[in-house]
């Protein structure tokens, strides 16, 4: 049963991500006979490329002469010919530098100079905005594609979307350039994990071309994505004629080893776990489900993958101290359920031994702890081990707010290289905290982000304004916190609350005041849900606070210029090659030789 497991466009290219890895490295141990590839980093390759964009500029010219041959023009068509014109115009400046700018990210001595980092940025966003113009109303970002139509969200229009030549990029990139890269006819099996909403349309457009072009493949779809919306596809027969021949939900490493071993002995697929699945002209879902204990996962391997052709100057490796959420309370969030409210962690002997084993063999010290929140207990361990061991890494972690975070574990922290924190803050109000389910308050806030800086650790705090039933004065409350602890909070990241399809919020809606939840049956696979509520901000009070809370940011924190650009990622390279102090704009730094004000 050999088969090849593919984690799909469209994700940021700075790194690998850890859903492909950890499967094939426990199915590998099982026996089986596994190969691995990244197909969004080569998607990255392939649509910033000079090639790719003169295709692009030519399919902008014809569906510009296309507008211009109507009798008359609607508001809509001017507003293109307009798009059309403009990104024409500018398209040989940002043909002509488009591998330069590549380059920049993967080449330390460019990557590190500032004013070359937002030349790059700004071609690559170029770029890619040329292929939005080109296949509108779609687009195409670093962080995201979107359909324009909403097709991520709803199976009918997902079926016409994949099929879509005139909106669909992934069509023929995956049909000219990524699929003829392969002999199919080797494999047995494609396991493709769509892991964000971003992947879905790109996700499920591969599944469709390999269940088309190849019907001996057995099709198998994973990642949280459906797990949340297993239930939404029964009744959708079609959808798993487009796509798939099965879905695996939650943890799927011990699930895709059954499911390999049903279809090598011929069995029915009754009896495998986590699976969803046609039977007699019915979509089932098994309700046997399987979890491992995490120290039974074997490390991940990232073999296969190009980690020279990550846009990074060095490899940036993505680690796991834990699955699950420690806490798993947050009313908001979906995670607990995605794993089944399960947690687990790695010895720290294990978690030091990958460290180490990752950092000789990929020659870097750099590594993102991608855990829902690494525990206090986890982060003192694990730092004690790399400092005993003289592990040298860097690296930046999850956390969330805890009493008994205390300068000493901030101290040892900062010297095992934990450089670059990210806390869940949510709220500086502590009723809406209460409500959160935080199990914290603005007072522990205030005292672990003073405690991590003061260890010389820089601070990242994401929040979002509009939880049901937070008023315009409790908002307030979280952006007069960012505005009163300037010197201990270094960036933040805000946004605007989403109802998650089975969170307690969604679960529990009453209890949020929230009078109806819009359930729209076209949007049948929506992570996200409209709702309305009785009381508290109304969602476009919830967006002028965010607004507000971004002027806040451009004018209080100069150094916006920095984290505001960059991933957080590429921000851990310039903290550890710049030090907290210059990137805090306290002392100057050097970039490219010069020494400079760290400034906006």
């Amino acid at each position: 049963m050999k088969t090849i497991l593919i984690y799909p466009a469209q994700w940021f290219p700075s790194q690998p991500y850890l859903a492909t890895p950890y499967l094939t490295s426990y199915l590998r141990d099982k026996g089986w006979d596994v190969t691995q590839r990244d197909f969004n980093i080569e998607s990255y390759d392939h649509f910033l490329s000079s090639q790719w964009l003169e295709s692009v500029v030519k399919k902008m010219e014809g569906r510009l002469n296309e507008v211009r041959s109507k009798s008359s023009f609607s508001i809509k068509d001017k507003s293109l010919m307009d798009v059309l014109n403009t990104g024409i115009r500018f398209s040989e400046a940002i043909l002509g530098r488009v591998e330069h700018a590549k380059n920049v990210f993967r080449t330390s001595e460019l990557f590190f100079n500032f004013d070359q980092y937002k030349q790059a940025d700004m071609v690559i966003k170029a770029a890619l905005k040329l292929t939005s113009d080109a296949y509108a109303p779609s687009i195409l970002t670093l962080s995201t594609f979107e359909s324009g139509i909403l097709a991520e969200e709803s199976t009918r229009k997902a079926r016409l979307a994949v099929r879509d030549t005139d909106s669909n990029p992934y069509l023929p990139l995956y049909e000219d350039t990524l699929l003829p890269t392969e002999n199919w006819e080797e494999y047995q099996v494609a396991g493709i994990s769509i892991v964000g909403i971003s992947q879905i349309i790109p996700g499920l457009t591969l599944a469709r071309l390999l269940k088309e072009k190849y019907p001996h493949l057995h099709i198998v779809l994973g990642g949280p994505i459906f797990s949340v919306n297993a239930p939404q596809l029964k009744g959708h027969r079609e959808f798993f004629d487009d796509f798939c021949h099965s879905i695996i939900t939650f943890e799927g490493e011990e699930p895709m080893h059954q499911l390999l071993t049903s279809l090598k002995e011929g069995s029915s697929l009754e009896n495998n776990p986590n699976l969803v699945y046609v039977k007699d002209d019915e979509v089932r879902i098994n309700e046997n489900r399987v979890e491992l204990r995490f120290e039974e996962v074997p490390s991940p391997t990232f073999d296969g993958f190009p980690m020279d052709r990550y846009l990074s100057p060095y490899p940036i490796i993505p680690v796991l101290q834990s699955r699950g959420c420690y806490w798993g309370k947050c009313t908001f969030c979906t995670h607990s359920f995605i794993y089944g409210h399960r947690y687990g962690k790695q010895r720290t002997e294990a978690m030091v031994d990958e460290l180490e084993r990752l950092s000789k063999q990929y020659n870097t010290k750099f590594f993102t702890f991608s855990d829902e929140a690494v525990s206090p207990h986890s982060l003192n361990d694990v730092s004690e081990e790399l400092i005993e061991r003289g592990v040298d890494i860097r690296s930046l972690a999850l956390l969330k707010f805890e009493k008994v975070m205390d300068r000493s574990l901030f101290d040892k922290m900062k010297q095992a290289g934990f450089i670059f924190l990210m806390f869940g803050l949510e709220s500086a109000n502590d009723r809406v905290l209460a409500l959160i389910d935080k199990g914290t308050c603005q007072e522990v806030e205030r005292d672990v982000l003073l405690q991590s800086h003061e260890a010389g650790i820089w601070n990242h705090c994401f929040l979002f304004f509009g939880f049901p039933t937070e008023t315009r004065e409790e908002a307030q409350d979280t952006i007069d916190f960012l505005k009163n602890n300037l010197n201990s909070i270094h960036s933040f990241g805000p946004g605007v609350f989403l109802l998650n399809r089975d969170s307690s919020v969604y679960q529990y809606p009453d209890k949020y005041s929230i009078k109806k939840i819009v359930q729209d049956p076209e949007a049948d696979i929506a992570m996200n849900l409209d709702f309305e509520i009785d009381s508290g901000m109304s969602r476009e009070e919830a967006k002028a606070m965010n607004d507000a809370c971004i002027q806040m940011a451009q004018e209080l924190f100069p150094t916006i210029d920095y984290w505001g650009t960059m991933p957080r990622e590429h921000f851990l390279l310039y903290l550890d090659r710049f030090g907290n102090e210059s990137m805090s704009g306290k002392k100057p730094m050097s970039l490219g030789g010069e020494s400079v004000l760290c400034k906006a």
